[in-house]
């Protein structure tokens, strides 16, 4: 028996078919596009699907036969990306993706029409209403600004949840998935209804929700013309979708114990658990509803960091541009080596990944990055490494309120997303978050292989993960403590820059 598992992120699709076992059979990636102007950020939802159907195709294909063992399906996506469905699951528009900013204005609206709006969905959802890419501002500027693709509208989904309609022809949603469409009382979890009074205050049209149903549901089989397609058994049942922090969370083991998860793709996200549903506003870290039963799952969005590590290893060290031609093909190839050549601490240089703004623990949309500390004796190695340390610094800078929150220690971390490739970036990690840090053994895959298992055994089965076949990990990165006194004094200087830059950012913004 075997399950599929498609994960789609920023900047690619993955599809694996694993066993029951956990073993991996054969597994396919296709990029993703994302068009940027300003503050609009969008893909195109016809070209995301026709990427999911030929990865799918491809593994299926090459399995030698098992794809006819394939019993479940399981999907995840990055979440807070807004596309608007026909009846039959067909796009109306553009994805509106996380960084999109547009419906920012109609979500402060909102409090301005309903001054308890604030206090409302802190104390029933956790998070207030107040935009920033956020899936409520999606769609409030949609119903708002795109009138006649709201009219044709039948619902607004995730893309997750795109994803599964186009699998089995049913739309609806979790209460997980919609997390940031901030329309559920969160305080309990498994909830299938929409909290009436966050609709009414918010002026969401709730003919265009989605059902919800439960965590562990199934959504519906997949459709036959699929199945035919792809060589696969009739029966399937696709499961109930999640968003990549649940899937990561169960990836990284961090549904349990004190093992933290730290999946650092094109953002990087601090993931632990708790038994009740508290949030920190001040530091930007909530409690987001989990698939389980008795647990939320930690959510501390860091920003930006993986793009960040690539703008810099693409855009600037093996730029290819008048300057001269530096490209290269793998811009990580020599990435370990690189690093190694330049001592911690990068001699004094400091990055600020806040390319787009900052988040968790700090917030602000006005935020913008810089190198300093550079001399005349700065290289591009420097600038490589100093990169690597400024997201390690910035989950660094994180870690001691996600600690508070859960009233305990993280005593190990389990490091996922493309960071755990590299040997010498999960070094940097253990030294500066001063753990232990174990990265995955196939991070790569980690993500789909997880949700395909939690779609075959359920969700608590593989939260417990008793033969533990869903959390596989490296050997351990130990922190070196001749490195401590210097990352303790880059943390501090790491701060310090935060504040200085801040106050140069909201000015130019301003």
């Amino acid at each position: 028996m075997s399950a599929l598992g498609i994960d789609v992120g920023t900047t690619n699709v993955k599809v694996v078919l694993v066993r029951t076992d956990g073993t991996l059979v054969r597994t396919a990636l296709r990029p993703l596009r994302t068009d940027r102007d300003g503050d609009v950020v969008t893909q195109d939802p016809s070209a995301l699907w026709d990427a999911v159907v030929d990865a799918v195709g491809e593994v299926c294909a090459a399995s030698g036969g098992e794809a006819a063992s394939v019993r479940a399906i399981g999907v995840c996506s990055q979440y807070s990306s807004i596309v608007p469905v026909d009846a039959d699951g067909s796009p109306l528009a553009p994805v509106k993706m996380y960084f999109d900013r547009r419906g920012t204005d109609a979500c402060w609206e909102v409090m301005a029409r309903h001054p308890e709006a604030f206090g409302t969905w802190v104390e029933r959802h956790g998070v207030p209403p107040v935009g920033g890419g956020l899936s409520l501002g999606h769609l409030l500027w949609f119903q708002h600004h795109e009138p006649e693709v709201h009219r044709r509208c039948a619902s607004y989904l995730e893309v997750m949840d795109y994803v599964a309609a186009r699998l089995t022809g049913r739309r609806c949603a979790t209460q997980g998935t919609m997390f940031t469409a901030q329309l559920c009382d969160n305080r309990q979890l498994g909830v299938t209804t929409y909290d009436p009074d966050l609709v009414a205050m918010s002026g969401v049209d709730a003919e265009r929700l989605p059902p919800l149903v439960g965590p562990g549901d199934t959504v519906g089989e997949l459709r036959g013309d699929l199945a035919r397609r792809w060589g696969l058994p009739s029966g399937v049942g696709v499961a109930a979708t999640m968003n990549d922090t649940h899937a990561g969370a169960f990836a990284t083991g961090a549904w349990q114990g004190a093992t933290a998860g730290l999946m650092v793709g094109t953002t990087a996200v601090l993931v632990d658990h708790l038994d009740s549903p508290r949030s920190d506003l001040d530091h930007e870290i909530v409690a987001l509803p989990g698939p389980l039963g008795d647990r939320w799952l930690v959510w501390a969005e860091n920003g930006l960091a993986g793009r960040a590590v690539s703008h810099v290893l693409d855009d600037i060290v093996y730029a290819d541009d008048p300057l001269g031609s530096h490209g290269t093909t793998d811009g990580f190839a020599a990435l370990d080596a690189t690093v190694r050549s330049v001592p911690a601490g990068s001699d004094g240089v400091l990055f600020g990944p806040w390319l787009t703004g900052s988040m968790s623990p700090a917030s602000s949309s006005a935020m913008r990055g810089a190198f300093v500390n550079l001399t005349l004796d700065t290289g591009r190695a420097h600038l490589v490494r100093a990169a690597l340390e400024g997201v390690a610094l910035n989950a660094g800078w994180l870690l001691p309120a996600v600690e508070a929150l859960c009233g305990r220690p993280a005593e190990r971390i389990v490091l996922g997303g493309g960071a755990a490739r590299s040997a010498a970036w999960s070094g940097v990690f253990a030294d500066v978050l001063d753990r232990p840090v174990y990265p995955l053994d196939d991070p790569a895959h980690a993500v789909a292989r997880a949700v395909a298992l939690v779609a075959l055994w359920g969700p608590d089965v593989v939260a417990d993960d008793p033969d533990g076949v869903v959390v596989d990990t490296q050997d351990a990165c130990v922190p070196d403590p001749s490195n401590r006194a210097t990352y303790d004094e880059a943390q501090r200087s790491f701060v310090a820059l935060f504040e200085a830059l801040r106050s140069v950012a909201e000015r130019t913004d301003g």
